[in-house]
């Protein structure tokens, strides 16, 4: 499986500055001295229930968004790997005027100073969430993105630019009732043109989606911006000044992925979406070419689904055998110029778009045969025409002592961008981030056995905020 989390820290002194950010105002206050020190903005900690199993900061590691496989199981773990201070597990109360006067306060808070007002909000966000968090966060929200838009935009250096990105997702992942999509898709698009930074530019595309989706969008702006994202893939990046460059290619699959998790019918536009996805099948870039082929698998169990509900399939001019033949030769295919993890992940993903084309099924559903125990019930869907039973779905989201089987690409999508955003920090918003919880609704937590409720991989996708 292809790591989505491609966004890593960046040095603190930034990019060379180029014309462009010049031009947008980027290149002021990178002198400014720092004159104060960093107030602390958590104060009095309170110790509440703990979770199950508590975790560090990482805000800059990409390991916590992998998928990891052994011979029977694959899981979206979401836990820290390092030690956690001793109120890692609590709740506490946090400034946020401290923070959005320090962050205006550009003549006194040099671009470092800034960047750390953001790490220190972005870890409390991600890993000392609670109800009471909502306590302090929603009075101030509106204000918040609005700073995190304009500072995305003109921040001096590529790191502070991009933290401010991650933290407008984070708000909009964890505020219930913003509305504030239209002026966010305007500065986010200028953005995506104006920025130098690939990591930048993927995570507005992040943010795009998650305005949409949970901050005021419509069901007829979700899928314009669907639009907008098949686009930048059907150009390779060149409408937003990128071309040919994979990492934002890919950003773009995943992100209209996300948002097609949430719609509740995209037919009209299914068939320009394969075509750019079938296309995108012959990059160079394993990581495109898993996400291609996951995303031409979520439209066909759309398909499914929307012939369920109204008896029509989606209009799609490719035939599902002739695709099953093109990705199962990519899946055999090996490159040494990447990885022997990235082959195999490429094989592994790829494989799983074959096995879901031809069984219509969800993703990573193993064929391979067992023999179940006794009185065991093992649902007909796992079963082959002559009764022999298959392993099944072998995916899960793993958030400490919970579990939840992942049988859609629907779900699988928006598994995958809440693990970009949340990182190991997830555990603490799945079952309280009202945002987290409408966007997994789908999820059944505890589901540790296979004789769970079969939805033979065409389960109805979360509806998501649809108005």
């Amino acid at each position: 499986m292809m790591n989505h989390a491609r966004v890593k820290a960046l040095k603190g002194n930034g990019k060379t500055t180029s014309k462009k950010a010049i031009k947008s105002g980027r290149a002021s206050g990178t002198i400014t001295p720092r004159s104060s020190p960093l107030p602390s903005l958590l104060t009095s900690p309170t110790h509440s229930a703990t979770h199950s199993r508590v975790t560090s900061d990482v805000s800059g590691s990409e390991d916590e968004s992998d998928f990891e496989f052994d011979d029977t199981m694959s899981s979206v773990h979401s836990g820290g790997s390092g030690a956690a201070t001793p109120d890692e597990g609590g709740t506490s109360t946090f400034d946020a005027r401290a923070l959005i006067e320090g962050l205006q306060d550009k003549k006194h808070n040099n671009y470092e100073v800034r960047e750390q007002f953001l790490e220190a909000y972005l870890k409390t966000l991600r890993n000392r969430y609670s109800t009471d968090t909502h306590l302090w966060l929603d009075p101030a929200a509106p204000e918040l993105v609005e700073i995190f838009l304009k500072d995305a935009d003109r921040a001096p250096t590529a790191r502070e630019r991009l933290l401010n990105l991650q933290a407008f997702c984070l708000t909009v992942g964890t505020t219930d009732d913003l509305e504030i999509f239209e002026g966010a898709e305007r500065a986010l698009k200028q953005i995506l043109v104006d920025d130098d930074d690939d990591q930048c530019k993927t995570y507005a595309i992040y943010a795009l989606c998650m305005s949409v989706l949970y901050a005021g969008g419509l069901e007829e702006s979700a899928l314009e911006v669907m639009q907008y994202l098949l686009d930048i893939v059907r150009s390779d990046g060149e409408s937003i000044e990128s071309h040919d460059n994979a990492a934002v290619v890919s950003a773009a699959i995943v992100g209209w992925s996300f948002v097609a998790g949430h719609v509740s019918d995209f037919s009209d536009y299914a068939d320009t979406a394969m075509d750019a996805f079938v296309d995108q099948l012959d990059s160079s870039d394993t990581e495109i070419q898993c996400n291609a082929g996951q995303a031409i698998a979520l439209i066909f169990e759309s398909s499914r689904h929307h012939e369920q509900e109204t008896g029509e399939p989606f209009q799609l001019p490719y035939d599902p055998q002739r695709l099953i033949g093109r990705i199962s030769e990519l899946a055999k295919l090996s490159s040494k110029s990447v990885s022997r993890k990235a082959r195999r992940d490429l094989r592994e993903g790829l494989i799983s778009v074959v096995t879901s084309l031809e069984r219509g099924v969800g993703p990573y559903y193993s064929t391979a045969l067992y023999l179940p125990e006794k009185d065991s019930h093992v649902p007909p869907s796992q079963r082959t025409e002559d009764g022999q039973a298959e392993y099944g779905y072998r995916c899960r989201l793993r958030l400490g002592n919970h579990s939840t089987r992942i049988d859609t690409w629907s779900l699988l999508s928006r598994v995958n961008m809440m693990k970009i955003l949340f990182r190991g920090g997830l555990q603490h918003h799945v079952f309280a981030n009202p945002v987290v919880m409408e966007c997994l609704e789908d999820a059944h937590w505890g589901e540790e056995q296979a004789a769970a409720a079969d939805y033979g991989g065409g389960g109805k996708p979360s509806k998501g905020r649809k108005r």
